[in-house]
């Protein structure tokens, strides 16, 4: 069966992070999704599969239907409304929309599923960055699922586009199109969505679904608020000095901003032990019911616009990222990148997320996920010390800071009461091979100060830094221990004189 509808929400502006957005850069400079296109797929209702291109929600847009004559859908003018309307949605500056019917979208219209191993998808119509899948189904066949999926991964890879997939609503799960690596599955806020894991017979069965949630009484509503963020975030890499960054608008740095960037809820967990040997390692990097939480556009739009952090082969000698920030990298087989920050003060909460996508070249053959562990070490100086087991209570207070799963296309680290002082994020893939496109973001607090020696973060280092570091000499102050090797003595003095102004 093809096409269940999901019905149902309106979008909270507080709740995914809008206001926090404008507020924090003025309504002037806000994103709005202007100059992306977007593709609306849609189960038929009756034979309709298209919203009322004469509500005034949609002045001045054009929509291009690939299916036939779209008609007027009800289901699918709400998710219009909240996806880039005028009145409902946060893209409102979409202005093309690419209109299609779901079994027409799996079949001839796009995807092209069942037509031969070298019969690619149809290209993209041109600047289409967002596909929104609001409907649930399968062929009730695994293999013809699974090549759908795999289709819809090949052309995500090979256009740097996102689709944005619901969930059931209840708790049955479908293969179509929420199983897929590349894209994202949406669920809802209160949980009344289904989740689990992906199924024998569709590639790497046991991956965690959804990864993220949205405002919504159903999941057809979620979906496109999730979208509409996605399109916010297209629509940032477009704009200077982001467009100079050829890897800005690649699509997996866009789901790592997206998903690095949610609100996790104090509730949140991916069950990394408590106690014990294993406290804050996980093979399971998400919440499975919620995944990465709730999506909230002020974040993730300010882990993008923190600009591209290129990571080392080695690790650095001194901090070489900032408090927000990400990385786009082809990593090889069997390399280790990793990124050192400095924290300041205690960070109340740190996200770090990395996500790769796998290389699909026949339609009908699976291709190998390439392994990677994401982890979290405590620096002094050139000595990278492991946080996981009791051991890292002295460094953080819950959380996980080694993700290790063996099937997810992704990995979380999400450590709460991270103490001061200086960290190293490793991202290590655990295979031979050809490279395989990879990105890396993270957000955590904004510091107090950046400059090394001002203990008093009053944006300069003086005399009163001075006397707080003499006053902890030959103690392991956090604050003053400025090069991390666990007294206040002579080098921590030198740091400071350095920075003195």
């Amino acid at each position: 069966m093809l096409g269940s509808l999901l019905v149902g929400s309106t979008v909270g502006a507080d709740e995914i992070g809008y206001d926090a957005l404008v507020a924090r850069i003025g309504a002037a400079n806000v994103p709005t999704g202007a100059g992306v296109r977007v593709s609306q797929i849609e189960a038929p209702s009756g034979t309709a599969y298209g919203p009322d291109q004469t509500n005034t929600d949609f002045a001045g847009k054009t929509f291009t239907a690939y299916s036939g004559t779209p008609g007027n859908s009800g289901h699918a003018n709400y998710v219009a409304q909240l996806f880039y309307g005028i009145s409902l949605g946060i893209a409102d500056g979409v202005t093309q929309i690419n209109l299609y019917e779901a079994s027409s979208y799996l079949l001839t219209g796009f995807l092209r599923t069942g037509q031969g191993a070298t019969t690619y998808p149809l290209a993209n119509p041109a600047g289409t960055k967002v596909m929104n899948h609001s409907w649930v189904g399968t062929f009730d066949n695994s293999l013809t699922d699974a090549e759908a999926l795999r289709r819809a991964d090949y052309a995500m890879n090979r256009d740097d586009t996102l689709a944005f997939n619901g969930l059931n609503n209840g708790s049955v799960m479908q293969n179509l199109m929420m199983m897929g690596y590349h894209g994202v599955s949406c669920g809802m806020m209160d949980g009344g969505h289904s989740y689990g894991v992906t199924p024998v017979g569709i590639d790497g069965p046991g991956r965690m679904k959804p990864e993220i949630v949205g405002p919504g009484t159903a999941t057809s509503f979620s979906t496109p608020i999730v979208s509409s963020v996605a399109a916010l975030l297209y629509h940032t890499a477009a704009t200077p000095p982001l467009s100079s960054n050829q890897f800005a608008d690649e699509g997996v740095v866009i789901k790592a901003a997206l998903l690095a960037g949610a609100r996790h809820r104090t509730a949140w967990t991916n069950n990394a032990p408590a106690t014990g040997i294993n406290r804050g390692v996980t093979a399971t990097p998400l919440d499975p019911v919620y995944g990465v939480d709730v999506v909230n556009v002020d974040r993730s739009h300010r882990i993008l616009t923190g600009a591209e952090q290129p990571g080392s082969t080695a690790v650095p000698a001194a901090p070489s990222v900032t408090e927000a920030g990400w990385d786009y990298a082809d990593i090889l087989g069997s390399q280790t990148l990793y990124y050192r920050f400095r924290l300041a003060a205690l960070a109340d909460e740190v996200s770090i997320l990395c996500t790769w996508n796998r290389l699909v070249t026949a339609m009908t053959v699976a291709p190998a996920l390439v392994p990677v562990d994401l982890r979290l070490y405590k620096a002094q100086g050139a000595t990278l010390i492991p946080m996981e087991g009791d051991a890292g209570t002295s460094y953080f207070a819950s959380g996980n800071v080694w993700s290790k799963s063996l099937v997810d296309n992704l990995e979380h680290l999400f450590v709460r009461g991270l103490v001061p002082g200086e960290y190293v994020i490793e991202v290590k893939r655990n295979s031979t091979g050809s490279a395989v496109p990879l990105a890396v973001a993270w957000i955590m607090p904004v510091q107090p100060s950046t400059i090394p020696g001002d203990l008093n973060n009053d944006g300069s280092v003086n005399g009163n830094d001075l006397a707080l570091l003499l006053s902890a000499w030959g103690s392991n102050d956090l604050n003053a221990d400025l090069d991390d090797d666990g007294s206040v003595a002579g080098g921590d003095l030198s740091i400071l004189l350095g920075n003195w102004v």
